[in-house]
């Protein structure tokens, strides 16, 4: 019986530990990143057909859960235009074509949910042109009780992401705050937000309003100093399957027409002296997984 206890109790002793859980990495798993290739393909009125945009995009999980992306925009898009004097393009100039392995033109952001002295935040900082010497931004955005949701833009001149005006680029270093009000007790399909620049002291009012298949929004664009106001009114109705129609108007008396068909989009800038059929364009978007 002694032995009997001295030999179960030394085994005891020799009983190999539970295997433990693998740490999630820190670092970032380039062999898990996911590739995507895409371009814009846009034909014009005046009779030119370029590849507007062509990407290189990566994104891989980051640091616990965040999220790391890299953009990269080539130097070379195949285009070709057509006149009367006949179709010229670049796909025949073969000296030019090396520009397509050009990559010091990228973007990289690096999104991350974390805690900062118990409010939640979804942090986001983004780097614009990083091989060119561009502009950078850090975006906070939380939830403050009986407020809604509260978001804080730092962006340097030039950044395009962090810009209200879609495809134009900040004139001037920014600090935005951004306010999504609580409209849900007004009526479920109204929205509002309200955001001010404190370094340019420039506000921005938007209030939208769904209602079926029509959507509606407005926004009134406040340069505080000067006291001067703009407004800008977009309307869609997507009540045709697989369609999507929308008008955007200004008070100056200019926007455009849109008709969406999946990847396609015909676009008809009108302004108060008509349509100039050569600023017409047709848009496809592809992509491509790698």
């Amino acid at each position: 019986k002694y032995f009997e206890g001295h030999n179960s109790a030394h085994s005891a002793q020799l009983k190999r530990p539970a295997p433990r859980t693998p740490t999630p990495p820190t670092h970032l798993e380039m062999d898990q990143m996911d590739i995507k290739v895409a371009g814009v393909v846009t034909a014009t009125g005046d009779g030119a057909v370029a590849n507007k945009k062509f990407t290189i995009t990566g994104t891989s999980t980051f640091a616990k859960g965040g999220k790391l992306t890299l953009k990269s925009r080539l130097k070379f898009s195949p285009s070709a235009s057509a006149d009367k004097n006949g179709v010229t393009t670049n796909m025949t100039d073969f000296g030019d074509m090396h520009k397509i392995t050009n990559l010091d033109d990228f973007d990289l952001s690096i999104a991350k949910s974390t805690e900062i002295m118990g409010q939640a935040c979804d942090l986001n900082l983004s780097m614009e042109k990083v091989g060119r010497g561009g502009a950078s931004a850090l975006t906070a955005k939380t939830n403050v009780e009986n407020v809604g949701d509260v978001t804080i833009t730092l962006a340097g001149a030039g950044h395009k992401g962090a810009c209200p005006d879609d495809g134009q680029a900040l004139g001037a270093d920014m600090c935005r705050i951004s306010v999504n009000l609580p409209t849900a007790d007004i009526h479920k399909d109204l929205t509002a937000s309200v955001d001010y620049d404190v370094a340019g002291k420039d506000a921005n009012v938007r209030v939208g309003y769904k209602s079926g298949d029509v959507t509606v929004a407005l926004r009134s664009a406040v340069a505080t100093t000067t006291k001067v106001m703009a407004h800008t009114v977009n309307a869609n109705y997507s009540g045709i399957e697989g369609i999507g129609i929308g008008i955007e108007m200004n008070d100056s008396g200019s926007g455009k027409l849109s008709v969406t068909k999946d990847r396609y989009e015909l676009e008809v800038p009108v302004s108060k002296s008509g349509v100039n059929k050569d600023d017409i364009k047709l848009t496809m978007k592809w992509s491509m997984a790698m």
